[in-house]
């Protein structure tokens, strides 16, 4: 599904709040008296007992509770446990900034590396991704393709695609789809990079409901940010399958800023089948693993 995110502000404000949406109907149902703090405190008041207030009230509780599954999720699991090492959990973090950035003949890479991470965000949560990207930005890569986008593990069906006019309208869609807290991941790709106040915006909408936040931005705009991590993209050439065709495709990553983390670089490629991550062993960050019947040259 795809929209146009155009909202009306007039010259020297900002863009307007959107409507709160109106909230789906819970899959519970809710005692008909409201319970209140007089009535579950006290032995006589209300029609009901004391006991069976307290045991209502937890029910109700409890349920709300599961309305969201996955928010209790603080880490989206890379599968790369020689690069989750160098984060300060298991995976990326949820909840926080995280850039993805690249020159501009490696963008096209950095997209696909960008909507590779949304896809391992959308198995660990329920919900769908919203995926915002300037007309501009488009300009780099062209129009996501279905076929595409499906074989980088991407459910087509739980995908959203906001196209917005600049990047000012671009944070804009993405701090309410994270205000909304409906979405399993929100992305964005823009032209610029966002200052500082722009950036701590989207890390306090991001953070009540622990929601995966990616943004795709240019190299060149380095500088203060509010990003938890910052990832570097290049393009490598893609895994070949015995028949000399494209396999898996590859980029060289860089980590090269991460909170309470540490600096590395691997090559990583892409699973187009089991839609998942792995390390390319000659050149990763690490020693590659002895195998048997290997020998070092004396």
């Amino acid at each position: 599904m795809r929209i146009a995110c155009n909202p009306r502000a007039g010259a020297g404000s900002s863009p307007p709040r959107a409507a709160t949406p109106s909230a789906p109907a819970l899959p519970c149902s809710l005692p008909e008296r409201p319970l209140s703090w007089q009535g579950v405190g006290e032995e006589g008041g209300g029609s009901l007992p004391k006991a069976a207030r307290l045991a209502a009230l937890r029910e109700a509780l409890a349920r709300l509770g599961a309305l969201a599954p996955g928010e209790g999720l603080r880490h989206i699991p890379l599968g790369l446990p020689q690069v989750e090492a160098y984060l300060p959990g298991p995976g990326l973090a949820c909840g926080v900034l995280h850039e993805v950035a690249a020159g501009h003949g490696d963008r096209p890479a950095a997209f696909g590396f960008l909507l590779a991470l949304t896809a391992t965000a959308l198995r660990a949560r329920p919900g769908p991704a919203v995926l915002v990207a300037t007309t501009r930005a488009l300009a780099d890569f062209g129009e996501p393709y279905g076929h595409g986008l499906a074989q980088l593990g991407l459910d087509l069906g739980r995908l959203l695609l906001v196209a917005a006019r600049n990047d000012r309208d671009a944070l804009w869609a993405m701090e309410e789809a994270l205000r909304s807290g409906a979405a399993a991941a929100v992305a964005g790709a823009m032209t610029g990079s966002p200052d500082l106040t722009a950036g701590r915006r989207l890390n306090l909408a991001a953070a009540p409901h622990a929601t995966p936040l990616l943004l795709l931005r240019p190299a060149g705009t380095a500088g203060v940010s509010a990003a938890a991590s910052r990832w570097r993209i290049a393009a490598a050439p893609a895994a070949r399958d015995r028949f000399g065709a494209f396999a898996h495709p590859r980029w060289c990553v860089v980590l090269e800023r991460c909170r309470n983390g540490r600096s590395g670089e691997w090559l990583i490629e892409w699973n187009h089948v089991a839609h998942r991550f792995r390390l390319v062993e000659s050149v990763a960050d690490r020693a590659p693993a002895r195998r048997p019947g290997l020998r070092r040259a004396g």
